[in-house]
């Protein structure tokens, strides 16, 4: 349920998502301590469901997307791009970045005001 339905701006809780992010991670990716792609789906499945729920948690008020990017880490160069048109008072994006030794993950969530 979400605790207050009166926020209209994904800006106005942003920061608390980017605290939210890292538990989320880790709780998901933080056993994990070697890649295994055979559980790369299953990873992503699971961290964007728990992503999403603590977003619903944060607020009802918005629609999210969620994109879970996650990579063995090898030393290989990693870009990332996202492009919107939007309402800039309802509408914002964050991303975070999470590594251990053995992968990288890039969290984006996507706050649309409805």
């Amino acid at each position: 349920m979400p605790r207050e339905d009166t926020i209209t701006s994904f800006a106005r809780i942003k920061d608390e998502v980017n605290v939210r992010l890292p538990q989320c991670i880790e709780q998901v990716l933080g056993p994990v301590k070697e890649y295994n792609p055979k559980q790369v789906e299953e990873w992503c499945n699971s961290l964007g469901s728990v992503v999403l729920e603590k977003m619903q948690e944060l607020s009802g008020n918005f629609k999210y997307i969620v994109n879970i990017s996650l990579m063995e880490k090898k030393g290989a160069g990693f870009h990332t791009s996202s492009s919107t048109f939007w309402d800039p008072e309802s509408d914002a994006a964050t991303t975070y970045r999470w590594e251990n030794k053995a992968l990288i993950c890039v969290v984006q969530v996507f706050g649309i005001g409805m």
